[in-house]
């Protein structure tokens, strides 16, 4: 499932959750990505999990409070990104709401694909004692706008050429978008420097900044005129640029200081993680893409709507990927499998349940929220809601791989599971309609799970039988 948000990730751009991140647009950061009591397990470019000391071991009370602190700000940029997407689908309506999704597909199908696996090598420097931090964050911002060059150029390629035929007159519109894409890979980049030194007070105020400027530029300029979708563009853009902005306070001489490492040296180290995620991203955001060049824009507004509403159902099981990174790259005490049925079971019944809920409550609340227009909806919510409680199971599980050093072992999963749901969407789009790309995705997320948790049990069974 996809994750819009200025992403509907934690970034601007997310249509949906993207489990490890935050942006402008309504996503919900990977909590697994916290550290845990005095350590920070972080991946090295050879792809194994260390251990480094964080400014925020210091004292057990201290970093329990920005758990709990970093948890509360989560759950409180869900609500943000929630808040969002109503204000969206009210102002827009859903043939405006599906050509506001339209404008922004490319820049956030690339936003973390085009960040070329920095984030994860920014993260990894930042959580050794050694290197000067202030340099380090005026290496994040060099390699951000790098990595925003870049992949601003190959999105606007992207929307010049790659939009369905009735959908091209939002060609303009999603060059604008582009614009945004360097001001959210920046503020990524940096704000994972303070998430490898463990300074959590610093990176909650940041992203909760991202996370808010979007919805707030809407409602400043709500009383003045009328939102439409080519002002929600420049207003995205504007929100990129809050958000880049305040990464670079208390920052001294960004642009001419100097900055270790190098950009070269980075994206060189980062290529493990840049392969990874390319084929993750484009899992995640395969529902979107076929909303987009198989259906009306109406229908891909309702689509685009239901999207934040199921975010929630991601929040508990992040919980579960801090301690399954952190067990993982534990190397004095390994996981049994007595531990993966505890875990797993545990996690699956409480998704089991919060889901159950959702599907009672979804219907009124669609209606109360988002108005009657967009009742058509609510029928994608039944399918992404078990799709979105899936996905959460799966970024604990893939937290643990990450931890034992294995993030490539689940390629091949999210290639098998891109392509069925490209099988299924074909199989039920002329019966199903729109609903089919919900199925799709939802055939995907079980494909994975499966899978996923296969590799967790064999990768913990020999450790159990030892």
């Amino acid at each position: 499932m996809a994750r819009d948000s200025f992403t509907a990730d934690s970034s601007l751009l997310s249509e949906q959750v993207h489990p490890a991140r935050v942006s402008l647009d309504p996503a919900v950061e990977n909590l697994s990505e916290l550290t845990g009591p005095s350590h920070q397990a972080s991946p090295s470019p050879n792809g194994q999990a260390s251990i480094a000391h964080t400014d925020a071991g210091d004292s057990a009370p201290k970093v329990r409070f920005q758990f709990v602190a970093t948890v509360a700000v989560a759950f409180a940029i869900v609500l943000l990104q929630m808040a969002q997407g109503i204000l969206l689908a009210r102002l827009l309506g859903p043939e405006g709401r599906g050509a506001y999704a339209t404008a922004v597909l490319y820049a956030q199908m690339l936003l973390y694909i085009g960040l070329f696996g920095g984030l994860e090598v920014i993260c990894r420097y930042a959580a050794e004692a050694r290197v000067d931090q202030t340099q380090l964050r005026r290496a994040a911002l060099w390699l951000g706008m790098t990595t925003g060059i870049i992949t601003t150029a190959v999105v606007v390629v992207l929307a010049a050429t790659m939009l369905p035929a009735e959908k091209r007159y939002l060609i303009p519109q999603a060059i604008i978008v582009s614009l945004s894409v360097m001001g959210q890979q920046v503020m990524l980049i940096m704000t994972a420097v303070d998430r490898g030194r463990g300074r959590f007070g610093p990176y909650n105020i940041r992203r909760v900044i991202a996370a808010a400027a979007f919805p707030v530029l809407l409602l400043i300029a709500l009383p003045f005129t009328q939102i439409d979708v080519n002002l929600a563009c420049w207003l995205f853009v504007g929100a990129s640029v809050i958000s880049m902005l305040a990464c670079l306070t208390h920052l001294p001489k960004p642009f001419t200081g100097e900055s270790h490492p190098s950009v070269p040296k980075l994206l060189k180290e980062s290529r493990p993680y840049a392969v990874s995620m390319l084929v993750t991203d484009l899992f995640d955001r395969m529902d979107l893409f076929l909303v987009t060049w198989l259906v009306v824009l109406q229908e891909q507004g309702f689509y685009a709507a239901i999207v934040p509403v199921v975010y929630p159902l991601t929040v508990i099981p992040n919980t579960m990927g801090l301690f399954l990174f952190n067990a993982g790259a534990d190397q004095e005490r390994s996981l049994t499998t007595k531990d993966i049925h505890r875990i797993l079971g545990s996690a699956i019944a409480v998704q089991t349940m919060m889901t159950v809920a959702f599907v009672i409550l979804v219907g009124p609340v669609v209606r109360l929220l988002y108005g009657e227009a967009f009742e058509p909806a609510i029928e994608f919510a039944y399918w992404l809601a078990p799709a979105s409680a899936i996905k959460g199971i799966l970024q604990g599980l893939d937290s643990y791989l990450k931890g034992r050093g294995r993030p490539l072992s689940v390629l091949g999963c999210r290639i098998v599971a891109i392509v069925m749901m490209l099988i299924v969407t074909m199989l039920l789009l002329d019966s199903m309609g729109t609903v089919a790309v919900a199925v799709a995705a939802l055939a995907g997320q079980v494909v994975c799970l499966i899978w996923f948790a296969a590799i967790v049990y064999a990768d913990v069974q020999p450790e159990r039988l030892s």
